[in-house]
């Protein structure tokens, strides 16, 4: 069954468990954490999923952060923090 599901990220790079195949689809703040929003398939093995982050200013270059595609912006302290996601791509748990 296809769904939609909300995931509370990280501050910085990592992952998330979900299932394979997901659709990401936004990225925003709720309740003062970083969100984000995917159409899954709910019955999918899980995997995880690499979320990388990156604040506004620090190095972006391949070295430094792998490409990924890009998934939102999410501001906190207004606007003193600006933080970019982007999808790493899954890998089996």
């Amino acid at each position: 069954m296809q769904v939609i599901y909300k995931y509370e990220l990280p501050f910085e790079s990592g992952s998330i468990v979900m299932p394979a195949g997901a659709k990401l689809l936004d990225v925003q703040r709720q309740d003062e954490k970083p969100r984000m929003w995917a159409i899954v398939d709910s019955t999918a093995r899980l995997v995880n999923r690499t979320i990388r982050c990156l604040g506004t200013g620090l190095d972006a270059t391949e070295a430094a952060v792998p490409p990924g595609e890009y998934i939102g912006t999410v501001q906190f302290h207004w606007g003193r923090l600006v933080l970019h996601y982007f999808d790493g791509g899954e890998y089996p748990l």
